[in-house]
């Protein structure tokens, strides 16, 4: 059976070195290293003060921040049958800043954003720090899906 994922992406442009093709292609091989056959997502890439505004009105905290996930399943693990996923918003104004100071570049912290999304998607958290140590761990086994897929 096919893998049927549906990928709306808004604002790719600020991401610079992305291409929707490339982007799904790394959407589909991080889900399918789940088991995930079918679903459906969207990623924004927005500016500091939209990713600000939502995380104000949702996190109830007035700052920006690099990644705010919507997961439709939000607080559970997602079925492997499901079918909307949810939501990411990714600043790429943050992942500039970041990029700085953790010595990383543009495009790795933008690759690791996309990939806490979708992991926050699929009922990962990072409130507590054994959940955090779980979900660094699973980021770090997926980043090399990343780069063979996108070479």
């Amino acid at each position: 059976k096919r893998q049927m994922i549906l990928l709306k992406s808004f604002n790719i442009s600020r991401c610079g070195f992305l291409t929707k093709r490339k982007l799904e292609a790394v959407v589909k091989v991080v889900l399918k290293s789940f088991g995930i056959k079918n679903g459906e997502l969207s990623i924004t890439f927005a500016t500091d003060e939209e990713i600000m505004r939502l995380n104000r009105h949702y996190r109830k905290r007035n700052a920006p921040t690099d990644v705010l996930s919507f997961a439709m399943q939000e607080g559970r693990r997602i079925a492997k049958d499901s079918v909307v996923l949810g939501d990411i918003v990714i600043s790429a104004g943050m992942a500039k800043e970041q990029a700085k100071v953790f010595g990383t570049s543009f495009k790795e912290e933008m690759q690791l954003y996309i990939i806490h999304g979708i992991l926050h998607l699929l009922g990962y958290d990072d409130e507590k720090p054994a959940a955090e140590k779980k979900m660094r761990k699973k980021e770090k086994e997926l980043m090399p899906l990343w780069q063979r897929q996108s070479s």
